[in-house]
């Protein structure tokens, strides 16, 4: 007797479809988020095209899921999200983002900085003036750090160097510096994104500049970052290069150099500003509209005046060590253009009014000069040239003090006999006036 095919019960049937589909699904997600990361729109989507006030969003819906390309001023960037996530904000005001009004701020009972997607502006410690919700970045948006230029010439010297960039300080306890970028892990350099500052009224919640960077010039009392005499170190969004600006109590800002420059130091010992621009560096005394140094030929990494009232100037170029590990050999040359030390590889530089000690890595020693003549005292021998502090985080092999006073300085040193975090250490005391 013939026996026909046996049928697939129905329930099975659409158990086998249900997990075709599921596949199928898999399958085409995956595509699409491949196509994604190479910033390509999805297969089988259906395209939409949103104006807003500054560009456009091409949207691509598929099964499940969006994918967004933004392409405005306030917005340049591409998301793949769930059909759920609304579309980012990208209407200006004034060529500015509008920033998110209706939001509840969460007490802050450490009062951090950043704080469950929130920038908190403090007056002081913990006097609150207002809290930024992330327009770009989602919740990744922070109080704005001093920021560096491709010289970073206050970081170069690792004896000199901050550990971190300092936060930087609300300007008339109103104003502060959000930092609101969109990380771009193909633009970073020197561990820093392409950033976008926004100067935000914390009064009123309103975005009222963009910068592409802002550095401090001096530390409050607390810390933080500021300008002096309210003269910020800015770069330009658009140009990318740096100028100084004053900032006035009504939120408007006056230009005191102009965005040409690809890098505006302020010189804390002489409150000069160290400036390059194409390749050539100055020394600008912006009080008296006077250089001290014009167009020289070569970075000046800092500037101080000794006992003598005479200038000083710190130059310097990368080196590489035989192992291949780079680091800045510096000389230091009189404002006239006379030499006061200029031998190979020195590393690092300490200066006061009366005294200089240097660091040399070749022979790794230290060695202590007045401004008159070369090393004074027997120079101290380091037993190797990093400490290791754990979690692969290096200090130099000595610690120092240096304390001012009547015309002498005072260096304290404690020189580490072993690598070890916690090891035994020699102390030494250097008088710049009695030279022991």
């Amino acid at each position: 007797m013939y026996n026909g095919v046996t049928k697939l019960p129905r329930k099975k049937l659409i158990e086998i479809i249900i997990l075709i589909c599921v596949l199928l699904w898999i399958l085409l997600f995956t595509v699409n988020y491949f196509r994604y990361t190479r910033d390509e729109p999805p297969l089988f989507a259906i395209h939409f095209k949103n104006t807003c006030d500054d560009g456009v969003v091409n949207t691509y819906s598929s099964f499940g899921y969006t994918y967004r390309k933004y392409e405005s001023t306030s917005l340049n960037q591409t998301e793949f999200v769930p059909f759920w996530i609304p579309q980012k904000k990208c209407a200006l005001t004034y060529g500015l983002p509008q920033t998110y009004k209706d939001y509840s701020i969460p007490n802050n009972p450490k009062y951090k900085p950043n704080y469950r997607g929130l920038v908190y502006l403090y007056v002081g410690r913990t006097n609150l003036i207002g809290a930024y919700k992330c327009v770009n970045s989602e919740d990744k948006c922070t109080l704005a750090t001093s920021g560096v230029d491709d010289f970073n010439i206050q970081n170069a010297d690792k004896l000199l160097a901050l550990s971190s960039q300092p936060n930087m300080a609300v300007v008339y306890d109103r104003y502060g510096f959000i930092d609101d970028s969109i990380q771009q892990d193909d633009k970073k350099k020197d561990g820093q994104y392409v950033r976008t500052i926004y100067y935000y009224d914390a009064r009123k919640n309103v975005i009222i500049d963009r910068f592409a960077d802002v550095k401090h010039s001096l530390f409050n009392k607390y810390k933080y970052g500021i300008g002096h005499d309210n003269d910020y170190i800015v770069r330009d969004y658009d140009s990318r290069k740096w100028g100084l600006v004053h900032f006035n109590e009504d939120g408007t800002y006056d230009n005191i150099l102009e965005f040409e420059y690809d890098s505006i130091n302020y010189n804390v010992d002489t409150g000069f500003y160290i400036l390059g621009k194409d390749d050539k560096w100055s020394v600008y005394d912006i009080d008296n509209d006077a250089y001290i140094i014009k167009d020289y030929e070569g970075v000046i990494y800092d500037f101080w005046e000794n006992n003598n009232m005479s200038y000083y100037y710190k130059t310097g170029s990368k080196n590489k060590s035989e192992d291949g590990e780079e680091y800045y050999s510096y000389a230091i040359y009189k404002v006239d253009g006379g030499v006061l030390l200029d031998v190979p590889n020195v590393a690092s530089v300490v200066h006061t009014r009366s005294l200089i000690m240097y660091w040399k890595y070749d022979d790794n020693t230290l060695h202590f000069m007045d401004y008159v003549q070369n090393d004074r005292v027997q120079p101290v021998q380091l037993y190797f040239k990093e400490l290791d502090n754990g979690n692969n985080h290096f200090n130099p092999s000595f610690e120092y003090d240096v304390e001012e006073g009547d015309g002498d300085t005072y260096v304290m040193l404690k020189v580490f006999k072993e690598r070890k975090l916690g090891s035994n250490y020699y102390r030494y005391r250097v008088n710049s006036a009695h030279w022991k």
